[in-house]
């Protein structure tokens, strides 16, 4: 009942452990009073992201729900009925939770710790603010029992860092750091495991372990210490709670034998999730395929569905030398001399990003977790310890977003949300060079014959002309998907966004992303699982 009547006006049918709704029941003299939105408003104000599933033949349904801001993902029979799942756009989510709080006040309070650290950044100076940090949150005793196994996870996206074969830092986790805690841990634990997988180098993740001197760690105790690529390690099929997005993931085996897991995620901006922390990090968790089936269903909301599977105890963040700018690869190196720690990733990345002078609630993944029921990125709901935020804030540079066009190549993006405006940016940035066609012009204002648009976000003022090239991003845009070219994903995975647009310039070289050969094999891989849902 979403109205202030006696008697109810309708029902609403949702399977909550798929998060899906089923069917939208309206009472019969109510029928014209256009109500299956704000009973929508109702169950989006409570559940978050959900779905929709409706009969393909039901063409009312079908555009209630797309009018609404649901986009049509996938079909299938069951039942010998002909459904079409319609996922919620998360760009309208996202506006439809400016402002708001969760549904549900999270019910504690969360500790966060700020540990200076001395610019002389010694061996010693990293391993006492790592001491500090844990014996403000009740000492190393509340995380790791003797003999316990743990699992470390730091952030080791790319070889971006190296010049000229040095490390200028900002982009992995800190070897000095790790190898402090891994000394403060080997009294006590088992063993000691560092595990990564490279979200670039996918294929050279034991590659990056060796360029920025992880195997040294090894060294430290090999009969305890070891290092993992979780894109080689075995995989246990977990079950996503409230199955958003995704019904279940496939978890590396190393996160599932673990008694402890700490997250040690880098200090940086992200060009699409605005900061890249302990959330973003696991990400990094996830085997290859799982990487990019998280970009085609859905990003942000599967960055925070991993954290029910793998569930970190201790959240330490590298701030010794963060990153700003065009991060988390391309930026510049900020030193800050910060360890930030904490248990929970959303109170802990809210206090980083105001260090960093940013508002959580921008960042996608860590709004949609806050709004879970996660953690609190409130400041009232959140102890800081330590420095104190205003003690150590500076303001982070941020990227600049340019999606502008060029001469013939124009982009609608009125309603976006940051996914696709940062994706799409990185794209346009490698169109913003000389034409080997055109002398005088770059790429992007190449004279194409008919015009081309790319279009994206949930909702565009501009018509659509059938006679020109018409390009579609992501979900929002997966409605049109037949009437010119779709390029799939929530946000779609840079890969998707290169071939897509650089399609239309068939004698240019491809810029490099990441490895071509393993994205295609990717990719192939991911339409296997599309056409086993579908029959």
């Amino acid at each position: 009942n979403v109205a202030e009547e006696s008697e109810p006006i309708g029902w609403i049918v949702y399977n909550s452990h798929k998060s899906l709704v089923e069917q939208i029941l309206i009472n019969k003299d109510q029928t014209e009073k256009g109500l299956e939105a704000p009973i929508l408003d109702a169950l989006i104000e409570k559940e978050s992201l959900v779905a929709a599933e409706v009969l393909r033949a039901d063409e009312n349904a079908y555009r209630h729900m797309l009018d609404y801001g649901f986009r049509p993902t996938r079909t299938y029979t069951s039942d010998a009925f002909d459904l079409a799942k319609l996922d919620l756009s998360t760009a309208v989510y996202l506006e439809k939770i400016v402002g708001k709080r969760p549904p549900k006040e999270y019910p504690q309070t969360e500790t966060v710790i700020v540990e200076k650290v001395p610019p002389t950044r010694s061996h010693n100076d990293i391993k006492t603010a790592i001491m500090n940090i844990l014996d403000l949150l009740g000492g190393l005793e509340a995380f790791v029992k003797t003999g316990q196994t743990v699992v470390i996870k730091p952030n080791v996206v790319a070889d971006h860092g190296m010049k000229d074969g040095v490390y200028m830092g900002g982009v992995v986790t800190d070897l000095g750091l790790l190898k402090a805690l891994v000394e403060i841990l080997l009294p006590v634990a088992g063993k000691v495991i560092i595990a990564e997988g490279s979200s670039i180098n996918r294929a050279e993740t034991t590659k990056m372990f060796e360029l920025y001197g992880y195997d040294t760690l090894v060294d430290l105790d090999p009969s305890k210490v070891s290092l993992v690529d979780l894109h080689q390690d075995e995989l246990v099929k977990k079950t996503v709670p409230r199955g958003k997005r995704m019904l279940s993931r496939d978890i590396p085996v190393t996160f599932e034998n673990a008694d402890v897991i700490i997250n040690v995620p880098v200090m940086k901006i992200h060009f699409a999730a605005i900061a890249s922390l302990s959330v973003k990090n696991l990400q990094g968790a996830l085997p290859p395929l799982e990487k990019y089936m998280s970009h085609y269903f859905g990003l942000w909301q599967n960055l925070v569905n991993i954290h029910h599977l793998v569930k970190p105890n201790l959240i330490i963040i590298d701030g010794l030398t963060a990153q700003e700018d065009f991060g988390p690869v391309n930026g510049v190196p900020k030193v800050m001399n910060l360890l930030i720690g904490g248990t929970n990733a959303v109170a802990t990345d809210a206090v980083t990003m105001r260090i960093m002078g940013l508002d959580p609630a921008l960042s996608p993944p860590v709004r949609i977790a806050h709004m879970q029921g996660m953690g609190p990125i409130e400041p009232e709901k959140i102890q800081v310890m330590g420095a104190s935020i205003d003690e150590v804030r500076s303001p982070f540079k941020q990227p600049e977003i340019n999606l502008e066009g060029g001469e013939n190549l124009v982009v609608h993006a009125e309603s976006a949300c940051p996914g696709c405006r940062g994706y799409l940016h990185y794209v346009l940035f490698k169109l913003r060079r000389p034409d080997p066609r055109h002398p005088g012009k770059l790429l992007i204002d190449r004279p194409f014959e008919k015009r081309i648009n790319l279009y994206l976000g949930p909702v565009t003022d501009a018509e659509l002309n059938p006679d020109e090239t018409n390009i579609f991003l992501g979900v929002c845009q997966q409605h049109r998907k037949d009437m010119g070219k779709h390029l799939p994903g929530c946000p779609p995975h840079t890969d998707v966004m290169m071939k897509g647009v650089f399609g239309l310039y068939p004698d240019v070289v491809l810029p490099q992303y990441a490895d071509q050969t393993a994205e295609d094999k990717l990719e192939a891989m991911l339409e296997e699982v599309l056409e086993k849902e579908t029959t």
